[in-house]
């Protein structure tokens, strides 16, 4: 599990925690507690590296609640500002789940637009 926390700004905007499947980030970076140039996914689709799986897709489910309140800290929220928990898994192109995003974003700081191909 990797934990992250968003800025902009100096403005934190949300807060989110990746978790990989063990056996697939054995011995990378992305056990490590630290900054990777690129990012996990730049790791996972390396071509030379140890994983070389490439991302295809992602799954999304968005709702909206209240923040906890060590959320509504970590956050600088102010009274009754909702958040929004997005919850998505990326998978590879042989469908096989490669992550599992869990983010709290702040409801005023965040807009969310999709496109969908429908033909």
């Amino acid at each position: 599990m990797r934990r992250l926390t968003f800025w902009l700004e100096d403005m934190p905007v949300a807060l989110h925690d990746g978790y990989f499947p063990a056996d697939l980030v054995a011995g990378t970076d992305i056990e490590q507690p630290r900054r990777i140039r690129g990012g996990a996914h730049a790791i996972i689709e390396d071509p030379g590296g140890p994983i070389r799986r490439h991302i295809a897709r992602s799954a999304d489910e968005i709702s909206g609640r209240m923040p906890t309140p060590a959320e509504a800290r970590e956050l600088g929220l102010s009274q009754g500002v909702p958040v929004f928990r997005i919850l998505r898994t990326v998978y590879d192109t042989e469908g096989r789940p490669l992550e599992v995003q869990d983010s709290v974003a702040a409801a005023d700081r965040h807009n969310f637009r999709y496109e969908v191909e429908m033909r």
